[in-house]
């Protein structure tokens, strides 16, 4: 569900003077504005573990491909 769909499907708890109070929401929204606001988290996490390690050791051209290749025969079963 896309942002402008969450808000079309937003509705509004008013009082006695028409005032808006709350926000009331289906739970296929609720779930879905979750989905989003979990995901802008991560988003953000991965951010800042890439400023973390942006100091790190780095590799080039044949040595990363060597490291890569290392990697990948260390991973097999």
């Amino acid at each position: 569900m896309s942002v402008n769909a969450i808000l079309a499907a937003v509705q509004f708890v008013v009082d006695q003077q028409g005032q808006q109070t709350a926000v009331l929401l289906d739970l296929q929204t609720w779930d879905s504005l979750r989905y989003l606001l979990e995901e802008l988290a991560e988003d953000e996490r991965f951010g800042q573990l890439m400023l973390a390690v942006a100091g790190d050791e780095k590799f080039v051209r044949e040595t990363a491909w060597q490291e890569y290749q290392a990697y990948l025969t260390d991973s097999e079963p």
